[in-house]
């Protein structure tokens, strides 16, 4: 009696989510910054022959690429650790 009285409260309620559980947000989102900092990649160099001047532009731009990743990579160690100092 107590598994068919179980079987039609599951046939009569909604059982799309039967089995999944709804877990609550327990940390805020990532920062949209981050996101996007992240994203950023310095373009490949154009093929063939870099003259010199080309070759200190891309390193030039590949040390700005890094120190922005440094940077994006420091924000979220510390986004990390502020969640950890609130939720531990």
């Amino acid at each position: 009696m107590l598994v068919a009285s179980a079987l039609v409260a599951l046939t009569t309620t909604s059982c799309t989510s039967f089995g999944a559980k709804q877990l609550p947000d327990l940390y805020p989102s990532l920062p949209a910054d981050l996101r996007v900092c992240f994203d950023k990649a310095t373009p490949a160099p154009p093929k063939g022959i870099l003259t010199k001047a080309a070759v200190i532009d891309l390193i030039a731009k590949l040390h700005l690429s890094e120190t922005q990743k440094i940077d994006c990579g420091k924000r979220l160690i510390n986004f990390y650790d502020n969640l950890r100092g609130t939720h531990v």
